[in-house]
C-alpha cells in the first residue's frame, strides 16, 4: 500500500510542531543552554503528595477509576474545581479534557467549518495555531501591545473581513502571562474586548494555563469571570484551564468552562475522540484539591520561579544592547524579546546553536504569511541561575 497517495487533503497539508522540531534539533548538543522549551521545572512537581494520592486512589477507589469513565469528566473533580474557583456554574457547563490542547481542539471542532475565520493575537501560541489550521480555519492575527490586543486594529480587521463576506467564528486569546508575549491584559483592555465581542457577536476562547503563576502585582479577573460579573452573565467566553504548569504536564488534565449547549457538543466530540479523559489522573487531582493542597502548592511554585525571572530580567538589563527590548512579566514562564528592525531571529537561532545557547524564533508564533522575524521567545523555568547568566551573555554577544 502506498499510503501517501491515500492521505486526506487535510493530512497532507497538516504541519508538525515547529517548536518541537527546533528543540529536537538542539537536543544532542553537549552543554547547550536552552531557553527554548516551555517545560516547568521538575523541582516544582509535588511528587511525594501525588505518589501518595495515586496509591490511595487506586487502592480505595480502583473499582471506579480503573473502569470507563464519563465523557464529560469526573463528577468529583468538577465538584472540587467549582468549589476551588468559587464560580456560579453547574457541572453541565464544564468538561475535563486530556490537556488544554485537546480542549481547544474540541472547541474548534464544535464550531469551525472549513474557511471560517478565527482571530488570534500576533504573536500567539503555535500549538493552538496548528490545531485551528488542521481544522481548516482561515486564521488572521492582530498585534498586541503591553495591555493586550490592539482594539483599533481588531476593529479594522473585523470590518475588512465582513466586507469580504467572511464568517468570523471566534477570537483566541491568552490574557495572563501570554505565550509567547509575556504580557498580561490590563483590566481596561479586558473590559473593552469583552464589550466589543458581545456587541459584534464574536465568541472568545480564553486559554488560561498561567494566571495562577503570578509572582508580583495584582491578580486580575479572567474574561469568563468578568463576563459573569460585569456583563449580565454573558456566555460569549469559553475558558480553557490547564494543570500542566501547576501539577505537571504528564498528568494531561485540563478543564473547559462555558455555555451549556457548546459544552454538550464538545462532550459529543470527546466521546468520539477520547471516549473519556484519564479517570485516575482526574480523581487524583480532585483529591489533591479536596485535601486543600493546591493553593499552598501554587504559592511554593511562585516562590521557586520568582528569583529565576528576576535573574533573567537582571541579566538582560546588564548585557543586552540598547537596541533590544523585552517584556517584563509579573509571572508566567516566558519573556519576549524584540530585536532591531532588519535582524532575523531565525538566522540568529542557527548562530546561537553554534554558541551553545538556544531559544525559539518569534516567527514561529504567527500564522503562515503573517510572520515577524525580529523577535524571539525565552523561557527561564528550566535553567539554573548560572545557565541564565551565561546563556544571556552568549546571546547578547551574538546580537551585539
Amino acid at each position: 500500500m502506498h499510503y501517501p497517495s491515500a492521505f486526506s487533503p487535510v493530512t497532507n497539508k497538516m504541519k508538525s510542531s515547529l517548536i518541537r522540531e527546533l528543540v529536537a534539533s538542539t537536543k544532542n548538543i553537549p552543554d547547550l543552554i536552552s531557553f527554548a522549551g516551555g517545560f516547568p521545572a521538575p523541582a516544582t512537581f509535588p511528587k511525594e503528595e501525588l505518589a501518595k494520592i495515586f496509591q490511595e486512589v487506586v487502592s480505595t477507589e480502583g473499582s471506579d477509576v480503573l473502569q470507563y469513565g464519563a465523557s464529560e469528566g469526573d463528577s468529583i473533580l468538577k465538584r472540587e474545581l467549582l468549589k476551588w474557583e468559587g464560580l456560579e456554574l453547574d457541572p453541565g457547563q464544564m468538561l475535563t479534557t486530556v490537556g488544554a490542547t485537546n480542549g481547544l481542539y474540541l472547541y474548534g471542532r464544535a464550531l469551525i467549518e472549513p474557511g471560517d475565520v478565527v482571530l488570534c493575537e500576533a504573536p500567539t501560541f503555535l500549538g493552538t495555531l496548528v490545531v485551528f489550521d488542521a481544522l481548516e480555519a482561515d486564521i488572521h492575527s492582530i498585534p498586541i501591545d503591553d495591555e493586550g490586543i490592539r482594539m483599533e486594529l481588531l476593529q479594522a480587521k473585523v470590518e475588512e473581513l465582513r466586507r469580504a463576506n467572511k464568517r468570523i467564528k471566534f477570537i483566541y486569546v491568552i490574557p495572563d502571562f501570554h505565550n509567547p508575549g509575556g504580557i498580561s491584559y490590563s483590566l481596561e483592555r479586558r473590559r473593552e474586548l469583552l464589550a466589543y465581542c458581545i456587541e459584534q457577536n464574536i465568541a472568545i476562547v480564553e486559554d488560561n494555563p498561567y494566571s495562577r503563576l503570578r509572582f508580583s502585582g495584582e491578580a486580575l479577573p479572567t474574561f469568563l469571570r468578568l463576563a459573569q460579573q460585569e456583563f449580565d452573565g454573558s456566555d460569549v467566553v469559553t475558558e480553557v484551564v490547564s494543570f500542566s504548569k501547576i501539577l505537571g504536564p504528564g498528568l494531561r488534565v485540563a478543564y473547559v468552562k462555558g455555555n451549556r449547549e457548546l459544552i454538550t457538543k464538545m462532550v459529543s466530540w470527546q466521546q468520539k475522540v477520547n471516549i473519556t479523559p484519564d479517570c485516575v489522573s482526574q480523581r487524583v487531582v480532585s483529591r489533591f484539591l479536596e485535601k486543600g493542597l493546591m493553593n499552598p502548592h501554587i504559592s511554593r511554585i511562585c516562590d521557586h520561579y520568582r528569583p529565576y525571572l528576576n535573574q533573567m530580567l537582571q541579566q538582560l538589563q546588564l548585557n543586552m544592547p540598547d537596541s533590544v527590548t523585552w517584556t517584563k512579566p509579573e509571572g508566567g514562564i516566558f519573556l519576549w524579546l524584540t530585536l532591531p528592525e532588519g535582524m532575523n531571529a531565525d538566522e540568529l537561532f542557527v548562530k546561537a546553536r553554534d554558541k551553545k545557547v538556544s531559544f525559539i524564533p518569534g516567527s514561529k508564533f504567527y500564522p503562515e504569511g503573517q510572520e515577524k522575524f525580529n523577535t524571539l521567545r525565552l523561557n527561564y523555568t528550566f535553567s539554573t541561575m548560572e545557565q541564565i547568566e551565561t546563556g544571556v551573555q552568549r546571546l547578547a554577544s551574538l546580537i551585539k
